[in-house]
């Protein structure tokens, strides 16, 4: 199996200080040197759903929608890039020890809360240890267990000890989702902070209303306000992607995300609209509750894996805007074919045969064109070797929720991008972690993910890696939707929107031209 080092996460001893900031600045605004920011005014930004909320513990992992407003708000302790640089944030340098199982980080000095409350090491150290704290049960938790404790050294200093040496360590100390950003302590005691959040970012909460937006205002004490050049911003909730494209259209709106082939092959040809696109490591997945008859059984979800056809969703919801996905390592490792079952009916019907018995399942989706669509695309395609497949759709919330209370036997779910896909591969896999949504587990498989975390060698890690996607493959628990291709669309006098990872339009920087 060959495995390319090409994305591997860089690990640092210490930190980039003062030249990197001006780096940093270019990099997260995107404008180009030659163009003077026009200050001043709204942007508007249309969103796909709301927000579960913005406490890592109450509101959970953020989703697309949820990180893409919780940047203007919330910062981590560093910058960290697709191509696996890194640059100061709200620390202004890190170190390692000799053994890798100890960080230490400076944090920068000077720097206040939206209520006017200083930031220090104890706002972080608290944040990471409510995370860790089995009983708050925080859905974070198992993507960075491996961290110990967070010890505040004094204000302006924290050490991070961890139980081993993790390569992804600063990658996820630098995550805009999650774990990453820092909230203040004191808001999160005084519970508020799901609802009414507090960070030290560019951007203060003003209001939020259920359903249909949430605002935010310039943050006038930031630490780099020369950068920000907009008043305010608008979060438009517009779950119809049509009428998200029609909002823009008509200048009802400045910014939108969507996946929707259609709108995206529309919109790219559209001469008055702006595209931001990159591709990603991730991918769009299906979870099969391996907990639940009939999908315990190991012949019928390899049944399943041939009946599906990744390139047919691809070709009719996609539009073929996202690339054809065997593993989640997509330009970090290359892991080839990875043991994918590819589209087989007549092997789905032999091993179906093999089974015996009739196969009735169902499946929860959005409520989302998407959502819909991904029903009945699988509907017909097992329809075609004899499975009786259900269609139960929810909103994304109670989607989420009853995924994680294992009440589903089929749901779309994604493995998320970023600079490091080994966390999330751990948590999905091990059989301890609370993020096991599947129940897919096996002491091979528990050997396998525990070994990949605390591998200190990028290449033969990546070959353990490459491993646990055969078997994924193998098993039938995780099936492909797509690979990641983000795609963002402005109007053309919006500028200053800087790349897209992980699907996340970073809007902080941005100015509207007159």
């Amino acid at each position: 199996m060959q495995v390319s080092s090409r994305g591997i996460s860089r690990h640092r001893r210490s930190g980039i200080v003062a030249a990197a900031c001006i780096l940093a600045v270019s990099a997260s605004t995107g404008t180009a040197l030659s163009e003077t920011p026009v200050k001043g005014g709204t942007l508007k930004v249309a969103i796909e759903t709301d927000v579960r909320g913005f406490d890592a513990v109450e509101g959970g992992v953020l989703g697309q929608s949820g990180s893409i407003v919780s940047v203007t708000m919330h910062e981590p302790l560093i910058n960290y890039f697709p191509d696996g640089s890194n640059s100061p944030r709200l620390a202004l340098s890190w170190e390692a020890s000799d053994d890798l199982k100890s960080w230490t980080f400076k944090l920068r000095e000077g720097v206040n809360f939206h209520d006017g409350t200083p930031f220090t090491a104890t706002d972080v150290a608290h944040h990471y240890n409510r995370i860790l704290d089995p009983k708050n049960k925080s859905r974070s938790r198992s993507f960075i267990s491996s961290i110990q404790e967070a010890v505040v050294v004094d204000d302006h200093t924290v050490r991070f000890n961890l139980k081993h040496p993790w390569l992804p360590f600063l990658p996820f100390m630098g995550t805009r989702t999650m774990s990453g950003p820092i909230p203040s302590h004191k808001n999160v005691e005084a519970g508020k902070q799901n609802r009414e959040p507090i960070g030290t970012g560019p951007f203060r909460f003003v209001s939020w209303s259920g359903g249909d937006r949430i605002v935010v205002e310039r943050n006038e004490d930031y630490w780099d306000k020369d950068r920000i050049n907009l008043d305010q911003v608008v979060f438009r909730i517009l779950p119809d992607t049509q009428t998200r494209y029609a909002s823009l259209k008509s200048g009802e709106v400045d910014v939108i995300w969507t996946d929707r082939g259609n709108t995206i092959v529309r919109a790219k040809k559209d001469p008055d609209i702006t595209t931001h696109s990159l591709d990603g490591a991730g991918a769009l997945i299906t979870f099969f509750n391996t907990r639940k008859p009939p999908l315990d059984d190991p012949r019928v979800r390899a049944a399943l894996s041939h009946a599906w056809s990744q390139e047919a969703v691809i070709k009719v919801t996609w539009k073929d805007t996202v690339p054809f996905a065997t593993h989640p390592m997509i330009g970090h490792y290359e892991c080839g074919d990875a043991s994918y079952r590819h589209h087989d009916p007549k092997k789905a019907k032999e091993l179906l045969a093999e089974y015996g018995k009739p196969v009735q399942i169902s499946m929860i989706h959005t409520t989302t064109p998407r959502g819909r669509e991904l029903g009945e695309i699988m509907q017909q395609l097992y329809k075609k070797v004899g499975v009786e497949l259900t269609l139960e759709p929810v909103d994304q919330n109670t989607l989420v929720k009853k995924v994680f209370t294992n009440d589903y036997q089929i749901s779309g779910w994604r493995i998320a991008d970023g600079a490091d896909i080994g966390p999330q591969l751990f948590a999905l896999h091990h059989s301890k972690s609370s993020y096991n949504l599947t129940g897919y587990s096996t002491p091979e498989l528990d050997e396998l993910v525990v070994a990949q975390r605390t591998a200190t060698d990028p290449e033969a890690r990546g070959k353990m890696l490459c491993e646990i996607s055969a078997i994924m493959n193998q098993s039938g628990h995780i099936q492909y939707r797509g690979g990641r291709r983000y795609h963002v669309f402005t109007r053309n006098n919006i500028k200053g929107i800087p790349t897209i990872w992980s699907g996340v339009a970073d809007v902080t920087g941005a100015w509207i031209a007159q």
